[in-house]
């Protein structure tokens, strides 16, 4: 695991901040502090945006864990209040479109898409040759001192 995030401001003043994680079940924890982490250095003001921002992480880390193959790229974009959360692996299998309906609490698969859906302003998945990327979008409440 590379940790710090490689973190960069552009010209803009978007940040970024990218790290590669190990394809197995350790990775969602990591991805989960790695996260905090860095959201933390980034002042993000609502808690809640970062307590949902760290689950979509965990959900779609794991996704690419269970169903990926090779190592799990992980980078997020603020760009203002734009935030956006990639998840890259070597497979080229998509994954299926995310449920329209909650799953039953008890469900063993499903959940993670869904709530991901709910919780994000978009998402989706784009292939290239080298696999996939899985990404989400959020508009965060604000930023400490902005």
């Amino acid at each position: 695991m590379d940790a710090p995030g490689l973190g960069l401001v552009d010209s803009s003043g978007a940040r970024t901040a990218a790290w590669e994680l190990p394809s197995d079940l350790r990775a969602p924890g990591q991805a989960r502090a790695l996260i905090r982490t860095e959201l933390s250095s980034w002042r993000l003001a609502d808690p809640s945006d970062v307590d949902d921002i760290v689950l979509m992480v965990d959900e779609l880390v794991a996704n690419a864990v269970v169903h990926g193959k090779g190592a799990i790229r992980l980078r997020l974009l603020l760009d203002g209040l734009l935030l956006r959360g990639e998840i890259t692996d070597d497979s080229p299998l998509e994954p299926p479109p995310a449920p329209e309906v909650e799953r039953p609490v008890d469900a063993e698969d499903g959940r993670g898409l869904f709530l991901v859906a709910m919780l994000a302003a978009d998402s989706g998945c784009s292939s290239q040759e080298s696999g996939k990327t899985v990404w989400f979008t959020r508009w965060l409440t604000g930023l400490a001192g902005a």
